[in-house]
């Protein structure tokens, strides 16, 4: 949780745990059911929801504040993982 914000490759966390590449996604996909980039994605995007419907952050300062020096990048990746842009996202309201 530490690098979540500044790392985003999983090879950093394997040589962070003293562990390959190989046997740290195979543990994690077999523990856990995800892939270690879906669960960073998982965190990420969390995070960024949480800031887009919590803050007055513009997009582009939480898109930095995550680790992307890319606003585009961010939009791209957010859309993949959500279905809708950032700015979507916290236009759109919830009713429960």
């Amino acid at each position: 949780m530490t690098y979540y914000t500044t790392r985003h490759d999983v090879t950093f966390y394997a040589d962070q745990l003293g562990l390959t590449l190989s046997y740290l996604s195979t543990t994690i996909k077999k523990t856990v059911g995800k892939t270690p980039s879906e669960i960073i994605a998982q965190i990420i995007i969390s995070d960024a929801k949480s800031q887009l419907k919590g803050s007055d952050s513009g997009i582009k300062e939480i898109a930095i504040d995550l680790g992307f020096n890319n606003l585009s990048f961010f939009n791209k990746f957010f859309r993949q993982h959500v279905g809708m842009s950032p700015l979507e996202y916290r236009g759109k309201s919830y009713t429960y």
